[in-house]
């Protein structure tokens, strides 16, 4: 059955002065939407909420994007950058022409807060990032394709390197750490020409973040995970009265039954929803920003320093 669908005409058509590539990701619900431009190096990058549908929330990055990911709850933004980096970006990262890019994370203000850390990287000093990035639905992950070298150019065949290899790097978007490696048994099929994600997006990820879908010289690669890396995503709401009882929850990844939590050292009473969700009632603790630490029954154990305010 057709239905007739409601146009909602162009907000700000001042927008449209964003010049350059237009990449976009939208969240979930459909209700946020995170633009980036590429192609410039005095680049912008943009918000619509359903909020305030009128409005476009910029920002200017004065850096080129050439890939973008979006958390289910449009939250959390990953994005790669290339050329002139903002304040903040660390230096360093996996470079090797023409894919070189650096991953930064913003919240929904558009925040700068966070990047892949430097020293996780030097594993592989001759790395490339491929576009194609993906995040975990929580916001707790971020998904990176990767070469251990220059990607050949579109009419090599063979490829002229037999040692290229692929993978993809999952890491933590809190804290920048790598921490899953996997390596392909073949080569994420890029090319030197595959520049950004509208050229080319070499990896996705399903809903739970366990089976990982990836382009390789012979076709499809599907990476079925036994567990994903435990993270923190987001934490709502984010400040709590010192004098605990307060329920929030905790977004994340790899939560199961028997996951502990403790708040500035405290035990937290802890509800598990599912593999993403937990539900916490906060222990008494000082005024002040807080610590979270998740701890699952194998030992494995994630934190994040002012994950929750206490007044």
């Amino acid at each position: 059955m057709a239905s007739t669908p409601t146009i909602q005409q162009a907000p700000q058509p001042e927008v449209s002065t964003l010049t350059g590539t237009p990449l976009l990701q939208a969240d979930s619900a459909g209700d946020s939407v995170f633009l980036a431009f590429d192609s410039i190096s005095n680049s912008s990058e943009a918000q619509w909420t359903a909020a305030t549908p009128n409005d476009f929330t910029t920002f200017s990055a004065n850096e080129s994007v050439t890939d973008v990911a979006i958390s289910a709850g449009g939250t959390m933004f990953a994005t790669n950058v290339n050329g002139t980096a903002s304040a903040g970006t660390l230096a360093g990262t996996l470079t090797g022409p023409p894919l070189g890019s650096i991953v930064e994370i913003r919240d929904s203000a558009l925040n700068l807060i966070g990047n892949r850390a430097t020293p996780e990287l030097e594993q592989l000093p001759t790395g490339i990032t491929v576009p194609g990035i993906a995040m975990h639905p929580s916001g707790a992950l971020v998904y990176q394709p990767i070469l251990n070298g220059p990607a050949p150019a579109e009419s090599a065949n063979p490829i002229p390197n037999p040692n290229l290899r692929g993978g993809i790097d999952i890491f933590d978007l809190r804290s920048g750490k790598l921490r899953l490696r996997i390596f392909l048994p073949e080569p994420i099929a890029a090319r030197s020409a595959d520049t950004n994600s509208l050229l080319a997006q070499f990896v996705t990820i399903d809903e739970t973040g366990q089976r990982i879908f990836a382009i390789t010289n012979s076709g499809l690669t599907v990476i079925q995970l036994a567990n994903v890396p435990l993270g923190i995503g987001t934490i709502s709401p984010a400040n709590a009265p010192a004098a605990g009882g307060t329920t929030i929850t905790v977004r994340g990844s790899n939560f199961q039954t028997g996951t502990t939590a403790t708040l500035a050292g405290k035990n937290a009473t802890v509800t598990l929803i599912d593999a993403n969700t937990l539900v916490l009632v906060t222990p008494a603790t000082s005024p002040g920003p807080q610590r979270l630490t998740l701890t699952n029954p194998d030992t494995e154990t994630v934190s994040l320093d002012a994950a929750l305010t206490a007044n």
